[in-house]
């Protein structure tokens, strides 16, 4: 996607739309779709950046102060075998409890993408991340070393924009009052206000 930007010229892609795909052997599969941007008069860039922000999102990015660095990914797969604490914590008669092994499985597999994320925004150079998307799937499969035996398996995928500052952004002034100078609407307006 950032190689057909920089042939057609753009500087970078807005409103990217990011599908993520499980293989059936296994795996993930990405689809990135976006619009390729271009400001008239700026000077080219290394390499186009991307965003999942649209048009609007982005002049609003651009008014702060930011810009945005390119597209961030966390993603993290945790896995766990069931062993005896938890196969004795989901048997019929345990009742309602908390199955530590898999609260474990789940924080970890979090905590994991979190930090892939801010990986990836360190490694372009941003400072901060707008999240666009937190995926997590959570789903068993039988343990291909013991019979009968089950592996719990999580899935966590964090996508956003990485974002740099690149300008400090001056207040904006004051309103500017307006005084009309035909007498009905000023009386008009001292009515509506209550003077």
């Amino acid at each position: 996607m950032l190689a057909e930007c920089a042939e057609l010229g753009g500087h970078g892609i807005v409103g990217v739309s990011l599908s993520i795909g499980s293989f059936p052997a296994g795996g993930l599969e990405f689809k990135a779709i976006g619009t390729a941007v271009r400001a008239p008069g700026a000077p080219s860039l290394r390499e186009p950046f991307s965003s999942h922000l649209s048009g609007q999102e982005f002049a609003k990015l651009i008014h702060a102060g930011w810009v945005p660095a390119g597209l961030a990914l966390g993603i993290s797969v945790g896995a766990r075998h069931d062993d005896w604490l938890t196969v004795g914590q989901t048997r019929w008669g345990a009742g309602n409890a908390e199955v530590v092994g898999y609260t474990e499985l789940v924080n970890d597999s979090r905590h994991d993408a979190r930090q892939q994320l801010e990986k990836d925004v360190r490694r372009m150079g941003g400072e901060g991340v707008v999240v666009s998307r937190m995926d997590m799937r959570v789903h068993e499969r039988e343990c291909p070393m013991q019979e009968h035996g089950k592996d719990h398996i999580v899935e966590v995928t964090i996508v956003g924009t990485a974002t740099v500052r690149f300008a400090s952004v001056a207040k904006p002034p004051p309103p500017l009052a307006i005084l009309s100078l035909d007498p009905q609407r000023r009386q008009a307006a001292r009515v509506r206000l209550g003077r």
